[in-house]
């Protein structure tokens, strides 16, 4: 029969508050922008595909009103067209889009000085709030960078990473419609707890619990998780749950106590760990074969077998049921 092994339970739970969506050749400015920091470093990455987008000139209107632009989607050999457009908020319809071959990058100019450049499909990303499907970015690979006391970051790892480059040699010979984005991360750690104080227990049981609940309260909120370890089972968590075609390691084997790299969820006697992940501000859905596009990815992973430990999410168990041992 299953058995709760403490009254205090905890879980893991590394919760998604920095990203940032952009192409190889742009890595060498994220820091101009300051985003990613010492309290929010940067180590884990996802490398995504998704159908190239382009801007059609041609369809570029101007007036008082507003100002409409044209896209193109790439799917295979053919295109889908559609137009988006936006309140016109300035005092003139002096506008002039510019856009050269291929076609993925563009100029806003007004009466004559430019206002925004950039590549085509951030802008329709930033305003194309109804066109949210073409947003979506398949995971190809998820992996981490962290160097001495973590001194180096996915955006240095990734200007020279060899599984970048072999994945963007494959997508021009494969996929030339797609184009391949990063999403670079950082994850804040919450202590999730559950007391069930129904039950009843030993003098034993309690000093047993007692004795859990300090090691880890301690170890987690005082003296700190090895970042090490947190980014190790971070990335593990993320390979498991979205299991891309390029990753090899952790797929099929993520939680496994034999794992040194994330021992210290096992040394803690830590309940699970899981992830949030809401990429809402980024206006796109992330998914792979295995799974769906969410907003929302929220998986959880037990790290104790069913038959030892009840998992503190299972709400069934947890509120008494003919499972629990009385």
């Amino acid at each position: 029969m299953t058995k709760k092994r403490y009254t205090s339970e905890f879980a893991l739970n590394m919760h998604l508050t920095h990203t940032m969506v952009l192409q190889q050749e742009d890595l060498k400015r994220v820091d101009d922008f300051n985003y990613f920091n010492e309290d929010s470093p940067c180590h884990i990455y996802l490398i995504c595909r998704r159908p190239r987008i382009l801007i059609d000139a041609s369809k570029f209107v101007a007036n008082k009103e507003k100002l409409v632009f044209g896209f193109k989607v790439q799917r295979q050999d053919k295109f889908e067209e559609f137009e988006i457009e936006i309140p016109n908020d300035a005092d003139t319809p002096d506008f002039e889009l510019i856009s050269n071959y291929p076609y993925n990058m563009f100029q806003l100019k007004q009466e004559g000085k430019t206002i925004l450049k950039g590549k085509s499909a951030l802008l329709l990303q930033q305003f194309g709030y109804e066109c949210a499907n073409y947003f979506d970015l398949e995971v190809l690979y998820i992996g981490q960078s962290y160097g001495v006391k973590g001194a180096r970051t996915a955006p240095e790892r990734l200007q020279s990473h060899s599984t970048l480059q072999g994945i963007y040699s494959e997508a021009i010979l494969k996929n030339p419609d797609s184009e391949i984005w990063l999403v670079l991360t950082s994850f804040e750690q919450i202590l999730l707890t559950l007391m069930d104080g129904r039950i009843k227990v030993t003098e034993e049981e309690k000093v047993k619990d007692s004795d859990h609940l300090k090691k880890v309260t301690n170890t987690v909120l005082i003296d700190g998780l090895n970042e090490q370890q947190v980014i190790n089972f971070t990335e593990a968590s993320l390979i498991r749950h979205f299991q891309p075609p390029y990753n090899i390691e952790y797929k099929n084997t993520f939680p496994n106590p034999a794992h040194k790299t994330y021992s210290q969820c096992y040394d803690l006697d830590i309940n699970t760990v899981c992830l949030e992940v809401n990429t809402e501000n980024l206006n796109c859905r992330l998914f792979s074969e295995k799974a769906e596009a969410h907003w929302w990815h929220m998986p959880k992973f037990f790290l104790h077998s069913k038959e030892e430990r009840i998992d503190m999410f299972d709400y069934g168990i947890i509120l008494g049921n003919k499972n629990e041992e009385k």
